[in-house]
């Protein structure tokens, strides 16, 4: 371990690595659904939201229609409310994750123009906010506060 991770390891955090894609993307491997899926870290995002057109590969309910979303390269894209049953990033395990559906498919594009392969969904701020994260870029790892955040109320 670093100093970092030590310093932060007494505070219950919880270190999630991340690798730099040939686009220079950060990526992270997750678990959504008990299916392995492939996030961008996005610290510009403001939620946490995944693949429209991935929904039913990884059994993500489409709910109420959320507000028209922008960015990703995009405006006035529709987005969806979802839960996600059983989401995994490194040691961070959620139930009931509140995320949001957007149609990712000009992103996927143009990674695949690069030469890339297409991203699944992008870890926003809802996380980053909620979990109290530090970026380790030398270490290339991303520490999160354990804990629950992301259920709906009932």
């Amino acid at each position: 371990m670093n100093a970092l991770a030590d310093y932060l390891s007494r505070f219950d955090y919880a270190a999630v690595a991340f690798t730099k894609g040939p686009t220079g993307h950060l990526e992270l491997a997750a678990g959504v659904n008990d299916r392995p899926a492939r996030l961008f870290l996005d610290t510009g995002a403001g939620r946490t939201v995944f693949d429209a057109t991935r929904a039913v590969q990884f059994g993500l309910p489409r709910m109420a229609e959320a507000q028209c979303a922008g960015g990703l390269g995009a405006t006035g894209m529709t987005a969806c409310e979802t839960t996600v049953a059983h989401f995994v990033l490194g040691p961070i395990d959620e139930r009931d994750f509140a995320a949001t559906l957007v149609d990712l498919s000009h992103v996927n594009q143009a990674l695949e123009a690069r030469g890339d392969r297409p991203v699944d969904g992008v870890v926003g701020a809802d996380i980053l906010e909620a979990r109290e994260a530090v970026i380790d870029y030398k270490h290339s790892r991303l520490f999160l506060k354990r804990g629950v955040i992301g259920r709906r109320a009932a």
